[in-house]
Formats: C-alpha cells, structure tokens, sequence
C-alpha cells in the first residue's frame, strides 16, 4: 500500500513522532492508523496520548443538574463553525435538548432522543428546522446520564470548561439523606468533577480497567526496548512497576489530586477525609466527560 504525506502528516499530529518513524510504521501497519500507533509506542516514541482528545469540531458541550440534585445529563452538539456555536439559538437548542436527557432516561440514547417531542415537534425536525435557520449543519453526537438510584443517597454535580469546550459529571455517593444534602459532600463532587476534568481519568477504580486493555498494555511494555534480553520474572516486575504508574494516570481514585500542588495526596486520601468529616463512607460511583470534538477530524481548511 502507497503511504501518502497526508497518512504520514496525521500520524505525526497523533504521536509527535518522526517522519521516517511515521513513515516506516505506517508502512509496517499497511497503512492502519491505530496498529501504527501501537507499534511507535512499543518502540517508545510518543504517543497519540499527548494530543487524545484533541478538539477538530465546532459546537457546544452541555450539562443539567435536577433541582435534588440526584440526577444530571450531559450533552454534545456539533455545529460547524464557532460563530454559530456562540449565536442564542443554538445555545438554546442545546439546554432545551439537554434538559430533555435529564428528565428522561431513555433520551441519552441519541437514536431515542431525536424521535421525543420538543416544542411540539419531534426533536429531529426542529433540529433540520435550526440547520436552515442556521445555515449550518448541526448534530447532536452523544449523551450521557448520571442518576442517584431510588433508595440510594448521593449527589450529581456537574462542570463546564472554557464555555463548552469540556462538560463532566459526577455522581458520589453516601449512606444518609443528611450527608447528601451536606455542604461537605457537594463541595467533594465539584472538587472531584474537577478532577475529572483537569485529570482526565477513564476508570473510577482500577478494578474497573478492563482485562483486554491492561493485556494489551502489558503486550506494549514487554515490547519496548529496555526490555530486552530481561529474563521474564524480571520483565513481570517492571511491567507491574509501569502498570502503577497507569492506574495513576487513568484511575480516578488513584490520581494524584490536583489541589495538591506537591502531588503527593491521592484521590482516595480526600475521600476518606470526607468519610470522616460525615462519619461515613463516600464513594465515586460514576462519572462522564465530554471533550467537544474529540475523536472527529475536521478537514484541512474547514
């Protein structure tokens, strides 16, 4: 297969790496982005983890909270350009719609969320009625929906960033109605959605981590260089050493707090200071974040 400068141009923005290294694992790939990747990274060059996320689509990422506070939705709309992204009207679609995925359960499913009624018409003509007022394409991409169960204690908080560029929510929960309506653990969930945020955690825990995703991080670190020649009882406890430093990169109670500018306070220490502050337990037990556009590419000069 012909390994094209635009194929090789968007590796280099992904990974940071060389072109010849580009070029070359491309080519080792057949031309597969992701299998590309992998192998830059078994080399250990840079990854497309420095630039994960990164924003190529215009819109708005939207969040509400119930008045109780126990349930929250989060929503993404994309648009083409910014300048409609700012206008009112689609801002107000975007709350209209993202009110509707708080108040029903079925509509974070997008399919299901186009077909609910809105304004008296279904939500899919009024947004093909907004793209010719608008004069730009509009999608609405995903939803999410965080709820405290019936019986349950706890709080939904949510957060925006740079005015709809990240949207997060978290949901904590507790044992009792007092806790839940406490000043401590509301300000704990906003300090946590946060951290959501800033940190950009996949996992609440590292239990959570799936068995596939740490094979094949294990397969990645076995692969690199300084392994080499290592005889494998040695290699495990390296690998087991660098999976540590994963599960403190991509699990939310295992990251480094942020409020902490020496980095030495873990997640789970600020949870257990709030167990003792409400004398009893805390846990995280779901969060959501939406990065406007990522994992969409836009094309040169859109």
């Amino acid at each position: 297969m012909e390994i094209s400068a635009a194929m090789v141009r968007d590796l280099r923005d992904k990974t940071g790496a060389g072109i010849m290294e580009c070029k070359a694992a491309l080519a080792e790939s057949g031309g597969d982005i992701s299998t590309a990747i992998e192998i830059l990274r078994k080399r250990g060059l840079k990854t497309a983890e420095k630039k994960a996320g990164r924003a190529a689509a215009d819109g708005l990422v939207t969040t509400w909270v119930s008045p109780g506070r126990d349930t929250g939705a989060l929503l993404e709309v994309n648009c083409e350009t910014d300048f409609v992204a700012r206008t009112e009207q689609f801002g107000g679609l975007t709350r209209s719609l993202v009110t509707l995925v708080g108040e029903d359960a079925g509509a974070a499913d997008v399919d299901l969320l186009l077909t609910r009624p809105l304004n008296g018409k279904r939500v899919a003509d009024v947004v093909k009625e907004t793209i010719g007022s608008l004069g730009e394409n509009i999608v609405i991409r995903r939803a999410a929906r965080l709820a405290v169960p019936q019986g349950a204690q706890g709080v939904v908080v949510s957060y925006v960033h740079g005015g709809g560029k990240i949207g997060v929510l978290v949901e904590v929960r507790c044992n009792s109605a007092g806790a839940a309506k406490s000043d401590t653990l509301a300000h704990l969930a906003k300090e946590l959605a946060l951290q959501v945020c800033s940190a950009e955690p996949a996992y609440v825990t590292r239990d959570q981590v799936p068995s596939e995703v740490l094979e094949k991080e294990r397969e990645i670190l076995r692969a690199q260089a300084d392994m080499q020649g290592k005889p494998a009882n040695i290699q495990d406890k390296i690998i087991q050493g660098r999976l540590e430093k994963f599960f403190a990169e991509r699990c939310l109670v295992d990251q480094a707090f942020i409020r902490d500018p020496e980095g030495k306070q873990k997640v789970r220490e600020v949870l257990k200071v709030a167990e003792k502050t409400l004398g009893e337990p805390v846990t995280v037990a779901a969060f959501a974040r939406f990065r406007l556009g990522e994992g969409v590419e836009k094309r040169p000069g859109d």
